[in-house]
């Protein structure tokens, strides 16, 4: 008979008592952190409009400041006070009528991810968000999960941070956080023994596609135990899964150095050409995804290229790549195999045929990518007659840095080239998802190639050296010193 009445009595004491004191203390939290607001105003910004956004600079400008006001942004959806509230809620929904401000799942998770970003714009200078970046990779949500690791690849991975990868994968992580931590656990050679035993663990897994990463991160890493080589023989016998397959195929191949594996690479590739076409997730031409299908021939592909084929394997590696490329039809697919089939000896036209029909497309990352493939064209083949001066006017800043690059690099003219990347040292007229990973980066190589004739881009260079990310600022000094000697 007392048992309802002292059950009363506790959810009472909850309610009087702990859910104020929960509730004030996520209140203050809230209120108290700086990014709140600048973050949740970016979460509302679509994606390709946040990178210069002025909340964004403003966030970078910070600098250093930045780092613990984000990294208690990646505690707050999993910390105790945000998991009681909305347990409560969830155990007893009439406590809203009592307190208001319970945490939002959906905004956290956003605020979350616009975090990451952050945090990927700041490169190095947020490696201090290590520990609470691994915990975001260890989220059951995917999206977490995928955050963190662009997160991750940013700020940096040395041994000290695969110690904590390795220890993250020992203590249980689901399945994509898994697959992103194998992937970087590739960034360090040579790998602990930890990492070994972790990596040999994981070909072990029931799911293909830790498999799969495992044994591409083994063969990234050119080291194996012997326990591991037999995991990948293993694999590469029994497995039912082409990527594992695959994978398994080429990381013995880094270990032995033999045509052995060979057989087994053709055998996967004509299988796939063999299969009707599985159509692209969600329909349409698929912008920059891949499939599987895709990834093994992207993977035999750079095999192909490290094996130095003699005939007649050469031919026939070449023409199991041209015949996916028609296959799929799609111009992405074309250009991310156009390396290894230059080097299997794809004829110069059709070469620069690929590139012409990618610069010939509307999307922007397509047409950066065929600049740069030119460049790889004109290397291959320096009589490619190429017009360099259409794409230094482009509308696409990265088009007209690859460009430049590619101007530098044949004509030697830095009276042409110099304004071009002077002019894309300006982040904040460039929104893009490549402007810091890809663009800022190359522009700041080629003035630093260029050297000391292109002394009108110091100012802009000594502005440069000063920017939040150490990554790009090391790239602006270092091309400010060959500049000035």
């Amino acid at each position: 008979m007392n048992r309802p009445f002292r059950s009363r009595w506790l959810w009472l004491a909850l309610l009087v008592v702990i859910l104020p004191v929960c509730g004030l203390l996520y209140l203050r939290n809230s209120v108290t952190n700086v990014m709140h607001p600048a973050l949740d105003t970016l979460s509302n910004v679509t994606l390709a409009d946040r990178w210069s956004h002025p909340e964004m600079l403003r966030i970078r400008k910070l600098g250093p400041k930045a780092i613990p006001p984000l990294r208690e942004v990646l505690r707050e959806k999993d910390s105790m006070t945000t998991r009681f509230l909305l347990w409560t809620k969830a155990k007893w929904p009439g406590s809203t009528r009592y307190f208001h401000s319970f945490p939002d799942p959906q905004k956290m998770s956003e605020r979350r991810w616009t975090a990451c970003q952050v945090l990927q714009t700041l490169g190095p200078a947020g490696k201090s968000a290590v520990p609470e970046i691994i915990k975001v990779l260890q989220s059951k949500d995917q999206g977490d999960s995928n955050a963190g690791g662009m997160a991750l690849w940013a700020v940096g991975i040395d041994a000290a941070v695969c110690d904590k990868l390795d220890a993250a994968l020992e203590n249980g992580t689901p399945q994509w956080g898994t697959v992103q931590i194998l992937s970087a656990l590739g960034s360090v050679k040579p790998p602990s023994v930890r990492t070994l035993n972790a990596l040999t663990a994981a070909l072990a897994d029931t799911n293909t596609y830790v498999q799969h990463q495992a044994a591409q991160t083994l063969g990234q890493l050119g080291v194996a135990t012997p326990a591991a080589l037999s995991a990948l023989k293993k694999l590469q016998s029994t497995s039912t899964d082409d990527m594992v397959v695959m994978d398994s195929s080429i990381a013995l191949w880094e270990f032995e150095k033999d045509a052995g594996s060979l057989p087994a690479v053709f055998r996967v590739l004509q299988g796939q050409l063999d299969k009707p076409m599985v159509p692209l997730p969600g329909g349409g031409s698929g912008g920059q995804g891949v499939t599987a299908e895709d990834e093994c021939f992207m993977a035999a592909g750079e095999l192909f290229s490290k094996m130095k084929l003699a005939e007649p394997d050469k031919s026939k590696a070449l023409g199991m790549l041209d015949s996916w490329c028609g296959k799929s039809g799609r111009i992405f697919v074309r250009m991310l195999l156009l390396p290894a089939m230059m080097e299997l000896g794809f004829p110069r036209e059709k070469c620069l045929a690929v590139c012409t029909t990618g610069l010939a497309q509307p999307e922007d990352y397509y047409r950066m990518q065929a600049v740069g493939l030119l460049a790889q064209v004109g290397g291959k083949y320096p009589e490619s007659e190429i017009d360099l001066d259409a794409l230094l006017r482009d509308r696409e800043v990265g088009v007209r840095v690859y460009a430049a690059a590619l101007y530098w690099q044949n004509k030697k003219q830095a009276k042409v080239v110099v304004p071009v990347l002077v002019e894309a040292l300006n982040r904040t007229k460039h929104q893009s998802y490549y402007y810091d990973n890809q663009i800022l980066p190359a522009a700041l190589r080629v003035l630093g190639d260029i050297g000391p004739e292109a002394r009108d881009a110091a100012s802009d260079l000594d502005t440069v050296t000063r920017d939040p990310n150490p990554a790009i600022a090391k790239l602006a000094t270092d091309a400010l010193t060959k500049i000035r000697r």
